[in-house]
């Protein structure tokens, strides 16, 4: 299995988004393989050949306290299981937001878009309808409709124990702050995880899978875009 630094990957992706006029990158996986972090690469790189958009699906996600009130229905292995609305299912987000957005980007118009935390109109972000490089980046990525423009999908992986040391490094940013705190919470999400984006897997152009150094093992690659 070719097993490549992050650096050499975005090159090698990159190079072949521009070659291909393939503007749009979709990115998902599981929780700690590094999306966030591939998808900030991402538009550094790309931005020396012209504007580069980062779009992130957290962005678009329904209210936490409307979420945690709400209980869904999943199924693993033929058992019905209920629980919180967590960003695995696709009523989590306001998905013809995005849609909008890269309606707006696909015809080269720039769009103004509010983000969650902003408090003012001079917090609006500009996204710009002729970026080179547009990365759509977040598990939920998985339901957005892709064949609407030229793209690259990607989704990366990681291992239950990488996941959940990344989780303990960016505790600072989350209510788990304990390993056992993980642990509880990661029995429903990976149990969701399982049922409902894990199927959309295969349906990606590059599958990677992150490894404890952060470097990527090549899985699948459709498109042949790694040299």
């Amino acid at each position: 299995m070719v097993v490549k630094t992050s650096e050499e990957l975005i090159k090698d992706l990159v190079g072949y988004a521009l070659e291909k006029e393939k503007r749009f990158i979709f990115i998902s996986g599981n929780g700690g393989s590094g999306k966030s972090e591939l998808a900030k690469r991402i538009v550094a790189y790309a931005s020396q050949f012209g504007h580069a958009n980062a779009i992130d699906m957290d962005e678009f996600v329904v209210d936490t306290a409307l979420r945690k009130s709400a209980s869904l229905e999943w199924e693993v292995d033929g058992e019905k299981l209920t629980g919180r609305c967590t960003t695995s299912f696709k009523a989590a987000y306001f998905i013809q937001n995005i849609h909008a957005i890269i309606a707006n980007i696909a015809q080269n118009n720039n769009y103004y878009h509010w983000p969650k935390k902003a408090k003012s109109i001079d917090e609006c972000k500009l996204i710009y309808g002729e970026a080179a490089i547009t990365v759509v980046e977040g598990i939920g990525s998985v339901f957005l409709d892709k064949s609407l423009v030229d793209s690259i999908s990607i989704f990366i992986e990681c291992d239950e124990d990488i996941e959940i040391a990344r989780r303990l490094q960016r505790k600072r940013f989350s209510n788990e702050q304990t390993i056992e705190d993980i642990k509880k919470s990661s029995v429903e999400r990976n149990s969701q995880y399982k049922a409902l984006i894990l199927p959309h897997r295969e349906e990606h152009d590059l599958i990677l899978t992150s490894n404890e150094d952060y470097s990527l093992s090549i899985v699948k690659d459709k498109l042949k875009i790694v040299r």
